[in-house]
């Protein structure tokens, strides 16, 4: 929705006098010393999810007005019929518009040719860029976590005016947005996104519409499009469309989840909701120990398993944090050696991953960036260290993989640095093993970036012939690999970046390479720099060992 500034919270009869209103309960002053019936207040969820205001709407009438001028010009000059398709693609109907045919026609034989006319609306343009460059990319069964590859075959079959038709356009425009050519289309985003706000209120209330796997898709379309603007604009995500999701999942019972649509959509909550305790410290092992038992029994895959692992540490962060991060007290001894027995164990469960990764997961050296000069190579490549995966999902898998075993690490140091043990001792000499440890998990996510980013610098998410990515030395990358990596590389990559950049145990020179490829995802998406945290952000000692 567009942002009209804070709502008003007062009472109706000081917002219509426009006088201010105390809020007192059960009556505010205003109206008790005036002899008025205070009419009380509006709940403050309903004033976040209000309808577009009066100018907003006139703006859009206005924008309308604009469009269907420039329609009537255009006929006059004779491109008429071009227009006209375009104006008549969003009229309301339960077929595709002519692009979006050619979408998924040529969805089965190959990349797409997507409509590139000058006169399609914005909306229609972001929509068949989304679905071109990360709808329709094939991936490894076993890497997805996600629900994008399903997408297509349901958008396909609704109106343009539907929940997901509008949750989709308002993740397209605000993905595009990232371009700088098309920086306004996350302006456009907001309307979409409130409307589909509404639509999915009443959508989850209908005994029908709430089974259906067309809501569940549109409330985590609307999950990814607070994720990604929360990420372009350095704010916390609530998690509110991520919890509702899960409430979904439960809702819709193990009857109604037995496709492979239903497994993956299930999954795809999960996945959202440990992240999202990860990222908060709260607990969500007993709740996704609940989702395990409603996903089909045939369905797990790899990174399936690795969801089911991460939200071991969900636990693990609710126990440990609330001791390590208290300001006003020391933990005591008794306290850091149960946080460490306690992620000992998960770590022990963490580290059986890659037990059940496919043979063709593995990821080899490659040399494409040696003969570069030496300083332009350390732009792009860390300590001379290229690893190829197969595709930018099984990278993305592996690097949340390290970036779990590396939260395990960073809690097991600080509480080893509290208690402060001789280095010979058994304590001790495990303070140099974790060390150890977080070096090569960072050396590790610090090898996928050539991989993800290539020596990409700027552009946004479209992918430019002039970037250089990493090859065998004998396939050069293919056309859906560069597309993918321009796309979702960078955005993949990000939060493992910041997870390796929280070590302050690497090697001299590191922690300032990896801020700079930080900055240079930010720099190509058009991210918004977050505020530094403090020094003071995690009490107690840091780095144990001398370091």
């Amino acid at each position: 929705m567009v942002y009209g500034g804070k709502p008003s919270t007062g009472c109706k009869n000081c917002r219509r006098r426009k006088i201010k209103c105390d809020e007192q309960r059960p009556e505010c002053t205003q109206c008790t010393t005036t002899n008025r019936l205070c009419p009380g207040y509006t709940h403050l969820f309903d004033l976040v999810l209000r309808d577009q205001t009066k100018s907003v709407s006139l703006k859009a009438q206005q924008r309308k007005s604009k469009k269907q001028s420039a329609t009537n010009n255009a006929q006059k000059t004779g491109t008429s019929h071009c227009i006209a398709e375009s104006h008549n693609s969003l009229q309301p109907s339960g077929r595709l518009p002519p692009s979006f045919a050619i979408i998924a026609t040529n969805a089965t034989t190959g990349y797409l040719s997507l409509p590139t006319a000058l006169h399609e609306p914005p909306e229609q343009q972001a929509v068949n860029a989304f679905i071109s460059n990360y709808v329709s990319i094939t991936r490894h069964s076993y890497s997805s976590r996600g629900y994008l590859d399903f997408l297509l075959p349901l958008y396909q079959n609704t109106r343009h005016d539907s929940l997901l038709s509008l949750a989709t356009t308002a993740v397209a425009l605000t993905v595009e947005g990232g371009s700088p050519r098309f920086r306004h289309f996350r302006d456009l985003s907001h309307s979409h996104f409130g409307k589909a706000l509404l639509r999915a209120s009443k959508a989850i209330r209908d005994p029908v519409e709430s089974i259906k796997d067309d809501t569940l898709m549109s409330v985590l379309l609307l999950s990814f499009y607070e994720r990604v603007l929360a990420v372009a604009e350095s704010k916390q995500i609530s998690g509110v469309h991520d919890s509702g999701a899960v409430a979904l999942v439960k809702h819709r019972g193990k009857q109604n989840g037995n496709s492979e649509l239903s497994a993956r959509l299930l999954l795809a909550a999960q996945t959202q909701v440990v992240d999202h305790c990860i990222e908060t410290s709260a607990p969500f092992g007993k709740t996704s120990a609940a989702l395990d038992s409603l996903r089909p029994t045939n369905f797990e895959n790899a990174a399936s398993r690795l969801t089911s692992l991460s939200a071991l540490l969900t636990d693990l962060m609710a126990f440990a944090n609330p001791i390590l991060r208290n300001y006003h007290a020391t933990p005591s001894e008794d306290q850091l050696l149960q946080i460490l027995d306690y992620a000992s164990d998960v770590e022990a469960q963490v580290s059986t991953w890659p037990d059940y990764v496919p043979d063709e997961w593995g990821y080899k050296p490659s040399h494409t960036f040696d003969e570069l000069p030496s300083h332009e190579s350390k732009l792009y490549v860390y300590n001379r260290r290229c690893d190829l995966y197969q595709d930018i999902w099984v990278a993305n898998t592996w690097n949340s993989y390290r970036s779990t075993q590396l939260m395990i690490q960073y809690l097991i140091l600080q509480s080893l640095a509290y208690l402060n043990p001789d280095h010979s001792s058994p304590l001790g000499r495990r303070i140099a093993t974790a060390i150890a440890r977080v070096q090569e998990l960072c050396d590790d996510i610090c090898a996928s970036v050539p991989f993800n980013l290539g020596n990409k610098t700027f552009g946004g998410p479209s992918d430019r012939k002039d970037v250089r990515y990493p090859d065998d030395g004998t396939n050069k990358p293919s056309e859906e690999y560069r597309k993918s990596a321009a796309g979702l590389g960078g955005r993949f990559l990000l939060d493992p970046l910041k997870m390796a950049k929280k070590a302050i145990c690497l090697r001299e020179g590191q922690s300032e390479w990896i801020g700079r490829q930080i900055e240079r995802i930010q720099r190509i998406y058009m991210l918004r720099k977050p505020v530094e945290a403090g020094v003071d952000e995690m009490p107690g000692p840091k780095c144990p060992g001398g370091r």
